[in-house]
């Protein structure tokens, strides 16, 4: 898996940029979390992903 940056819009000179990655489907499938409102963090050099 792979975080990729991918250009959003652009309004003049200003690039607007969101970042994305493809997550396995058994992995959001036995997360319980598919459909939910999700909040990220770090911690410890990692990205966690939590329900709000």
């Amino acid at each position: 898996m792979k975080i990729r940056e991918v250009l959003d819009k652009k309004v003049g000179d200003t690039e607007y940029t969101r970042f994305m990655t493809t997550l396995p489907k058994d992995v959001v499938k036995n997360s319980n979390l598919l459909g939910k409102e999700l909040r990220a963090r770090v911690g410890k050099g990692k990205i966690i992903l939590e329900e709000e």
